[in-house]
């Protein structure tokens, strides 16, 4: 009987640095790109961090502001309008921060747990071994979590303001006309997208959006798929 050999599959999954690669050859484009992200994924940090003070608040749903939203998606209209609507509604702060805390907090079981690990893990947990990669990714680019005793590595808010500052840090480089530190960065971000923010984000924010009690969160949990679909599509390529 005669053997065969079956040769190895090579994975046709782009890297990370072919993504950044393919990013980066659009030029023309990646200023705007870089700014619209850096914006977004930074008011999303604040929006999901806690529950807004009323001074917050009313900076979140000016129309002026909603108006201006940075990235361009379906769900990211529907979540700006969810805005405004919750400013009709008059939702206080009293009533979104009670809804935050069902959704986030707790206490009891949160409907929408803000932790990579409890969605990534098979005890569906807030597990400290699997921040590790989180923590290491933030440590890359000279960062860290500014309250580890209080907030975990892998909360999706600190994951958010990490693409969103490495979008800024992107900015920087391009006028700087550093090339290195652009496509270092540009990588980071690609990276960080797929092996963990898109890999979880969009389920957490679903959960959000169908449990939540408040057009607030509502609004925000759209905001944020909208975002990530968007990050998606300009990211991964």
């Amino acid at each position: 009987m005669s053997s065969t050999t079956t040769p190895p599959q090579v994975s046709t999954t782009p890297s990370a640095a072919d993504r950044a690669a393919t990013v980066l050859a659009d030029r023309r484009a990646l200023p705007a790109r870089l700014e619209a992200f850096a914006g977004a994924f930074t008011a999303l940090a604040e929006l999901l961090r806690s529950a807004p003070d009323a001074q917050v608040l009313a900076r979140v749903r000016d129309p002026r502001l909603l108006a201006r939203w940075p990235v361009e998606d379906a769900d990211c209209r529907r979540g700006t309008a969810l805005l405004a609507e919750s400013a009709v509604a008059q939702e206080d702060v009293g009533r979104i921060r009670r809804d935050y805390d069902r959704l986030f907090f707790g206490p009891g079981t949160m409907k929408a747990p803000p932790y990579e690990s409890v969605h990534r893990s098979d005890e569906h947990l807030r597990l400290e071994r699997r921040a590790t990669p989180v923590r290491a990714a933030y440590a890359a680019f000279g960062l860290a979590a500014p309250r580890p005793d209080r907030e975990p590595d892998d909360h999706v808010a600190l994951e958010l303001e990490f693409v969103g500052t490495l979008c800024a840090r992107g900015l920087d480089a391009l006028e700087a006309g550093d090339e290195a530190e652009l496509a270092l960065v540009v990588r980071g971000i690609c990276a960080f997208l797929d092996e963990h923010l898109l890999a979880w984000a969009p389920r957490c924010l679903t959960q959000a959006a169908n449990a939540s009690t408040t057009f607030f969160y509502q609004g925000a949990a759209a905001l944020g798929l909208g975002t990530l679909t968007r990050a998606r599509a300009v990211f991964r390529p």
